[in-house]
């Protein structure tokens, strides 16, 4: 891997449903609708067995039709019930799993920068050569505040940034977003991937999921590809 710095420090490291639902929430829940629907098979079953004349039966192959078809319904509703407890259980070890990231460094695709203490850092990889490579770093008003030369060879490259905008000026920690111009030697971008880099500082509890803060930086745990410690 080779490494580009610009200088700076690293960071030390309960609604209660209806019991009578009407129409309208049936149609909206599809597993209560194929539940009652079983259930009154079942019954119509039974009926029939009681009723039917013993010496003129029901086809036996539509009646084994019918067997099978309403079993892989309930073997549905069952599957179902089972992904259900599974989603829940997933959903309520998430915020143990995210403090699990406290203080580590971790990385995620994205072209979003955390600059914490006057140091920044992300990985790139180029498919092919670039005939040059330039880094340009925008603030959150999208003004481009820094442009440097980066490494334009195929491969995985890191890049440090202290935070000093085109004229040495040290600019305030928080969120900065890169764009890097790839030209190849046949006009056309080079093709590559970005990954931010940046220490979990905090978890945020107040959405759907927990969020890891990489200080001002929100990233899903869905999101991180590699964690350092």
């Amino acid at each position: 891997m080779a490494t580009n710095g610009v200088g700076g420090t690293p960071p030390t490291t309960n609604n209660t449903p209806p019991t009578n639902p009407t129409s309208k929430d049936k149609t909206a829940n599809p597993l209560a609708s194929l539940s009652e629907n079983y259930e009154t098979f079942l019954t119509m079953l039974t009926t029939q067995l009681k009723n039917q004349d013993p010496l003129q039966p029901q086809d036996t192959t539509e009646f084994t039709n019918q067997l099978v078809n309403f079993s892989q319904v309930e073997q549905q509703i069952a599957a179902n019930k089972k992904l259900d407890a599974l989603v829940a259980a997933f959903g309520a070890g998430q915020p143990s799993q995210a403090l699990g990231y406290m203080g580590k460094v971790v990385e995620a695709d994205s072209d979003q920068l955390q600059l914490m203490n006057n140091y920044s850092e992300f990985t790139y990889e180029l498919d092919r050569d670039a005939t040059s490579a330039t880094l340009e770093i925008y603030d959150s008003l999208d003004r481009k505040v820094a442009t440097k030369e980066i490494p334009k060879k195929a491969g995985e490259h890191n890049v440090t940034w202290d935070g000093k905008d085109a004229s040495g000026n040290q600019l305030p920690d928080g969120t900065y977003k890169i764009k890097l111009n790839l030209p190849g030697a046949d006009g056309k971008q080079v093709g590559h991937e970005v990954r931010t880099a940046g220490l979990v500082t905090g978890v945020d509890y107040t959405g759907t999921e927990p969020m890891l803060m990489l200080g001002t930086l929100p990233l899903k745990m869905s999101e991180v590809l590699r964690v350092r410690t």
